[in-house]
């Protein structure tokens, strides 16, 4: 008889204590046994990204402030594949790698321009918000024969595409964290610390009528990611213009940019002393990389103590391109 292994791959947020995680100490003594971040590995295709990440240690989970950048499209790249929308798309994340790699945060999506939610969008809808996503890899494993399923689930937005109130716009300054409640599982929680400034998108949001004019602070479900909170895990942050069907190939030619986004600090998570701090994620602890061409990406280092930097996306920009 074949025993499955069952795996569920995701937990009401509400089912676990996760406050240990919301609002830990700084810790900035020596870590005993630290290990050290790896060299850079060579470049994943697809898209145009600023990645930084940890060492593969007893990394719980990392936090960052970001203030997000504005995105402007390459009008040359719209349908391109007859669906009605622009090929390039930034998004914003985090995640967490131990046996498998997860990844969350925000994306572009297409955004309501006001409280009429009586049409539907699609993919040629104006895209100028942030939405949340998750993504991740469960698998069901037999213990006779060794055979591995894997499926991926992506979660491009929150459960009611029409809700607005996990709209984030360019300008908002976020709390992002990905973290390891329990053995083997994740969650993303966005918390907004100071509402954009460009009046664009304060009209926009005025047109919501959003208790105190102010989107929700998100919890994702806790979702399934083996390994993590028991096991050695890396952690990462990502700036990215990804692209439409483009996954493993070569970044293709684009004029889309994305505005200086910033890091205002970054820190990992680590079980110390009993109690979960907050580690500055220092240069010292960084894998850097720049993909696919330095040119395209312009990074300016703020406070290389706490991981504070300026990013912005820039492809047109990198010659012949």
């Amino acid at each position: 008889m074949s025993l499955r292994i069952q795996v569920v791959p995701t937990y009401d947020s509400r089912a676990f204590d996760v406050r240990p995680f919301l609002n830990p100490k700084v810790y900035r003594g020596p870590i005993v046994n630290e290990k050290a971040p790896m060299t850079s590995p060579p470049c994943f295709l697809g898209a145009w990204y600023r990645k930084v990440f940890s060492s593969f240690d007893a990394w719980l989970g990392i936090e960052g402030v970001i203030e997000l950048g504005e995105f402007t499209p390459d009008e040359a790249r719209f349908n391109l594949d007859g669906q009605g929308r622009y090929m390039d798309v930034p998004s914003i994340y985090m995640g967490g790698k131990s046996h498998f790699e997860s990844d969350a945060g925000l994306g572009l999506g297409p955004t309501y321009l006001s409280n009429d939610f009586s049409m539907e969008l699609n993919q040629s809808s104006p895209k100028l918000a942030y939405r949340p996503f998750w993504r991740y890899i469960y698998q069901d494993a037999s213990e006779l024969n060794g055979n591995v399923k894997r499926r991926e689930i992506n979660s491009w937005n929150v459960t009611n595409p029409r809700s607005v109130i996990y709209n984030y716009f360019p300008g908002d300054v976020l709390r992002m964290s990905v973290y390891s409640p329990i053995i083997d599982y994740l969650q993303l929680h966005i918390e907004l610390i100071k509402t954009t400034t460009i009046p664009q998108y304060m009209n926009i949001r005025a047109q919501y009528h959003l208790e105190n004019n102010r989107p929700d602070d998100f919890f994702s479900p806790l979702f399934f990611s083996k390994g993590h909170g028991i096991d050695d895990a890396e952690f990462k942050r990502v700036n990215a213009i990804d692209q439409f069907g483009n996954e493993g190939f070569h970044a293709q030619a684009t004029k889309a940019k994305v505005s200086k986004a910033v890091w205002h600090e970054t820190y990992l998570y680590r079980l110390l002393d009993g109690e979960i701090r907050k580690v500055p994620f220092s240069k010292a602890r960084q894998t850097r990389m720049i993909c696919p061409n330095n040119e395209a990406i312009t990074v300016e280092a703020l406070n290389e103590a706490i991981g504070s930097e300026a990013i912005t996306i820039h492809p047109g920009e990198v010659k012949g391109g």
